[in-house]
């Protein structure tokens, strides 16, 4: 879904980088530039990309970009949604699909002078990050699950793989919550490895089946757990993981000043020690439904 008011025409090569079975919705309006014109002259017949003209005013493309969002959804709950555009004022609409389950992010584009944007100077960075040799599968295998119950990363550890953060996550939050899921890869992984591992989490029957195995112990333990591994990535102490989890059981999820004023009280203000900011996307999943 492309919003051409906020990127213009720098999305024009993107129709070379899609799949087969990927559509481009292009979100336009009478403002919109000669080369827009010029493009859909050329890409007319070319059923892989839908062209809406949307009624222009303050922030009306956006609205009509998201009702269409919404319908899709409703049409196709399983497919997979991105929103071109670098403005940020998508985002509330994001977290609002990707709560229930929805994959649905945004990405940007660089700007003209040559400066990149954050998306990706964050997709460079993660293209240079070493690999892990094995699977997540194989792992599982080797692994005998059972006998491990969820346990605490331990800081001063050589950072773990992504196959380990999903193991991790697998002995804290049961597997048939998929929501769950998702709010815990994308807060533990980020947004783009996160959906990456949800969707394959979602579309691999025989995987989900073997990290259900690992998902054992009390609710409560289990919570403490990634609250713990939480606050270990981001470097906090983790000592506070049992109070920070009584904090957010002891008030409703939407109660959010509540929270907060309970973490300031016990934790400080001081940057180093925000738990708040950190455990804020995984609210809803330690409260569960």
């Amino acid at each position: 879904m492309i919003d051409t008011e906020n990127v213009g025409d720098r999305w024009f090569d993107l129709l070379q980088k899609t799949k087969k079975k990927d559509r481009i919705i292009t979100f336009y309006t009478e403002h919109h530039s000669k080369h827009l014109e010029g493009y859909l002259m050329k890409q007319v017949h070319n059923s892989r990309i839908i062209w809406l003209e949307c009624v222009a005013g303050n922030n009306a493309l956006d609205y009509q970009l998201m009702g269409v969002l919404s319908y899709l959804i409703a049409k196709h709950p399983k497919a997979s949604y991105y929103i071109y555009s670098n403005d940020r004022d998508y985002q509330s609409t994001i977290d609002f699909w990707q709560s229930r389950g929805i994959a649905v992010c945004r990405k940007g584009f660089a700007i003209k002078n040559g400066k990149k944007t954050a998306e990706k100077k964050e997709k460079e960075k993660k293209k240079k990050a070493p690999k892990s040799q094995k699977t997540v599968v194989e792992i599982l295998t080797t692994a005998k699950a059972k006998k491990v119950p969820g346990t605490l990363l331990k800081t001063g550890q050589e950072k773990p793989t992504e196959e380990q953060y999903v193991i991790q996550i697998a002995k804290c939050v049961p597997v048939t919550d998929l929501g769950a899921w998702y709010q815990a890869l994308t807060s533990i992984l980020g947004q783009e490895n996160g959906r990456n591992w949800y969707l394959k989490v979602r579309g691999d029957a025989k995987l989900r089946k073997k990290l259900s195995e690992y998902c054992i112990g009390e609710e409560d333990e289990r919570g403490v757990n990634l609250v713990a591994m939480v606050l270990d990535i981001h470097g906090l102490d983790v000592t506070g993981a049992e109070e920070a989890y009584n904090i957010i059981q002891s008030h409703s999820r939407r109660n959010l000043k509540a929270i907060k004023a309970d973490f300031d009280m016990k934790f400080g203000k001081k940057p180093q020690q925000e738990y708040y900011k950190v455990l804020r996307p995984l609210f809803k999943v330690i409260k569960g439904k």
